[in-house]
């Protein structure tokens, strides 16, 4: 999945317990941050969620 595409775009993102994150999200590269996987954080409200892409089901921009 090319998370990159979704970098600063507003989206609807369902993960794997159908939990629904909707907002501005930003890619995050899994070398950069020294992560096993690339992930998107979404910004709800004043806070940040961080999905990676192995807990994303659909995403949809909106």
């Amino acid at each position: 999945m090319n998370l990159k595409q979704y970098n600063n775009k507003e989206i609807k993102l369902i993960d794997i317990d159908d939990q629904v994150f909707q907002g501005i999200c930003i890619f995050e590269d899994k070398d950069t941050y020294d992560e096993d996987q690339d992930g998107l954080s979404v910004k709800i409200g004043y806070d940040w969620v961080k999905i990676f892409e192995n807990e994303i089901k659909s995403i949809e921009v909106i």
